[in-house]
């Protein structure tokens, strides 16, 4: 999601050359563009939207995995009592959720309901949670909110059928190489 601008404004640069193109062999006439170029900005969306719809969603599998190393980073971020990277881990973890929304909304796991509907009705409750208590910068209030959040992953697996998929609490980290104490205080 965060290379979009980046596709589009390639896109655009080609297309523009494509059209400069077309237009030194007779392909674009003056009269296909407008004076204010509107109608060569509304041709160049349509074919960035068509482009968009050629590029396959992400498989679900992976983008859960990606969930479930915020989660246990988020964990041993908070655990070390580093505010700062237990909030940006839940802040990514909320963008990686937004994500499998937008790409996977329509995931037939959850047929008929949509995951787009489902997940954040389930998960956003528990993710502000997290947000409130690390604003607090109490660790019990975090452990409680983190248990929470974790069970909301459950009841999300459980509506899709998958409740067998059990998150909770890591036991070691899944990465080890980030440092979640926080920074000596000067």
């Amino acid at each position: 999601m965060k290379q979009r601008p980046l596709i589009g404004v390639a896109l655009g640069l080609c297309m523009a050359a494509g059209c400069s193109v077309a237009l030194l062999a007779g392909g674009c006439t003056p009269s296909t563009v407008s004076s204010d170029g509107s109608t060569e900005v509304t041709a160049l969306k349509a074919e960035i939207a068509r482009l968009e719809q050629r590029i396959p969603a992400p498989e679900l599998g992976q983008q859960m995995l990606e969930l479930q190393i915020r989660h246990d980073r988020l964990w041993w971020a908070g655990e070390a009592g580093n505010w700062n990277l237990a909030y940006y881990m839940v802040s990514e973890l909320g963008e990686a959720l937004r994500g499998i929304e937008a790409t996977n909304g329509n995931a037939p796991e959850l047929q008929p309901e949509k995951l787009s509907e489902v997940m954040p009705a389930i998960m956003d409750p528990a993710v502000r949670s997290v947000q409130e208590a690390l604003a607090k910068k109490d660790k019990a209030a975090f452990a409680s909110a983190y248990d929470r959040l974790s069970a909301s992953c459950n009841a999300c697996h459980a509506t899709a059928g998958v409740e067998f998929l059990h998150i909770q609490r890591p036991q070691t980290p899944l990465l080890d190489n980030l440092r979640y104490a926080p920074d000596a205080t000067p």
